[in-house]
């Protein structure tokens, strides 16, 4: 027979507001020994609190929603842990969303999330004009919302977490250079997102600070997925052989992609062809030579993030807006000089 907090009340012989005070550890005006009682009885019953009827009550659900555009993506999953982990600390639930990149899919969480259904979201988002409109309700509406990775064009209001994502891939790009490359191909992400078209301008900052025009036949915009990566390393390879001794893809997931498309063609890495990526992901340690890329901190910055939302949620000031990460070259092997 389940327990209700009206039994917990009955047989420790206190008014039902008591017992709520010690479910919601505000016993400042309880005696202790009836403290002690109450959540004895607690334990040996195993009652547990109704979440739904707590948060009618309250008008919190302590749940919280991360929005990100693919969970399979190891990134995206070191984040989902970081923001899970600070948030289970506080006793709070999230709530994970994928949505494929799909902005119909973003549209359809939003909805669902701004309900109330969640008391905040974490959002990673592709950057479309429209969804102004969503997260301007949010903002209409004091919805605690804090952005990650990606920001929305003209929404500076919008706490967020984000990185120097021009600065790393222009750092990634002088690093290829000093090995003595002139000819680098891009394998770019999805050009509406803010991060792919910044990486992009960090290629195109160092080629031009090193006095190397930029040709827009090496620059293919694809998917920041595996298979992306691989058929835009097929495309290059197709119809660009012989202009480029190096790529840069954009993210790992499509660096990885290239990977194979080069083994395919009987070209290692790095002694055919040097090959590079972004976001350092925790991938499972089978290439040789592993994949140098530019490290973003995944997990800490899914627990700033849940930080800043947290902070949002209790009303606190924040110190600043917008908080970004430099980033670092992580050379793993995979770039050599040209043969």
């Amino acid at each position: 027979m389940k327990v209700t907090i009206k039994d917990i009340a009955r047989m420790c012989g206190v008014s039902v507001t008591t017992v709520s005070r010690v479910l919601n550890n505000k016993t400042e005006s309880i005696g202790k020994d009836t403290v002690v009682r109450i959540r004895k009885k607690i334990e040996e019953l195993g009652y547990r609190p109704n979440s739904v009827a707590r948060s009618m009550i309250t008008g919190r659900s302590h749940t919280v929603g991360l929005v990100v555009p693919d969970v399979r993506n190891p990134f995206f999953s070191e984040l989902a842990r970081g923001v899970e982990d600070f948030m289970n600390e506080r006793e709070y639930g999230v709530f994970l969303c994928n949505t494929d990149s799909s902005l119909d899919k973003e549209r359809q969480y939003i909805d669902l999330l701004k309900g109330k259904f969640t008391d905040g979201i974490i959002f990673t988002t592709q950057n479309k004009n429209e969804l102004g409109q969503y997260f301007g309700n949010f903002i209409m509406h004091d919805f605690p919302v804090v952005l990650i990775e990606r920001y929305i064009d003209g929404m500076d209001a919008v706490p967020g977490i984000y990185v120097d994502n021009r600065g790393g891939a222009e750092k990634l790009c002088d690093f290829i250079i000093g090995k003595g490359h002139r000819g680098i191909a891009c394998i770019a992400g999805p050009f509406l997102t803010t991060n792919a078209r910044l990486r992009l301008e960090g290629y195109k900052d160092s080629l031009r600070k090193h006095g190397i025009a930029v040709d827009d036949r090496l620059i293919i915009e694809s998917n920041y997925r595996y298979s992306g990566g691989y058929r835009a390393m097929r495309e290059l390879l197709e119809q660009q052989k012989g202009r480029f001794t190096a790529v840069f893809a954009c993210n790992d997931m499509m660096a990885y992609g290239a990977y194979k498309a080069l083994e395919e063609e009987g070209l290692p890495v790095p002694e055919a062809m040097s090959l590079a990526g972004f976001d350092n992901i925790k991938f499972p340690e089978v290439l040789r030579p592993r994949i140098t890329s530019v490290d973003l901190p995944a997990y800490e910055m899914g627990g700033k993030a849940a930080e800043m939302l947290c902070a949002i949620m209790k009303k606190q000031k924040l110190s600043e807006l917008r908080y970004e990460y430099d980033l670092e070259v992580i050379d793993k092997g995979s770039v050599a000089e040209p043969l």
